[in-house]
């Protein structure tokens, strides 16, 4: 049986399609200037995220959300990564650290990031998202509808419509839903890369990273 269309609700300054990492930071910043935000996202819960250690720019972004790095060192959602020794099949391992000057004027950069466990972090910025009166739509953006070359409404797979100023695609490499839509080109950095992470004790904190890497000859990261 198929659902019936709704009229598009054009109660929204912005809709965010997509309430991934990146969906949720924008609809914080613009319900922090005011705007009233719609963010369309298919999960009704926070689920296991594919990455979690960020690069040395996070800090200060995850700053900006309203979670700093000390609290979430202090709260135990994340720890310190100071530099990144990669370890090749063949040959000696390279230690990667930030230079001196980056934390220096006019640059300014923290020198040191973080790994952090993404499911409490999600679960913080769902929070704040929340907190900041922006709307959760659990829906799935099927049907995009243009007029020329704009968007006029956002269709979900529930029957639902969508209408604003303004849209933001978050959907995601897999989607692009936008560019998809526009037929817009991308530039993807090297072929899709697969990283397995585990834990285990050690006698110091070492506060870094190892990435062990047995790329083909050639290839992006050889």
């Amino acid at each position: 049986m198929s659902m019936p269309v709704q009229e598009p609700a054009s109660s929204n300054d912005v809709i965010v399609i997509g309430g991934g990492l990146s969906g949720k930071a924008a609809s914080l910043h613009l319900a922090k200037a005011g705007l009233k935000v719609t963010c369309i996202e298919p999960a009704r819960t926070v689920s296991q995220a594919v990455g979690e250690s960020l690069d040395w720019s996070s800090p200060d972004l995850l700053g900006d959300l309203g979670l700093p790095a000390d609290v979430l060192i202090k709260t135990q959602s994340a720890t310190w990564k100071r530099h990144v020794v990669l370890k090749l099949i063949q040959g000696a391992p390279e230690d990667y650290t930030p230079l001196p000057w980056l934390g220096r004027a006019p640059f300014q950069v923290e020198l040191s990031t973080i790994h952090v466990d993404r499911l409490r972090l999600d679960r913080e910025l769902q929070q704040s998202v929340t907190n900041l009166g922006v709307t959760m739509v659990h829906d799935k953006v099927v049907r995009v509808e243009t007029q020329g070359k704009r968007v006029s409404a956002v269709h979900t797979a529930g029957g639902q419509s969508f209408s604003a100023p303004w849209y933001i695609d978050a959907s995601g490499f897999a989607a692009c839903i936008l560019a998809r839509e526009f037929k817009l080109p991308a530039i993807h950095t090297g072929p899709p890369k697969v990283a397995v992470w585990t834990y285990f004790p050690v006698s110091q904190a070492i506060e870094g990273a190892a990435l062990h890497m047995q790329p083909m000859p050639a290839e992006y990261l050889e």
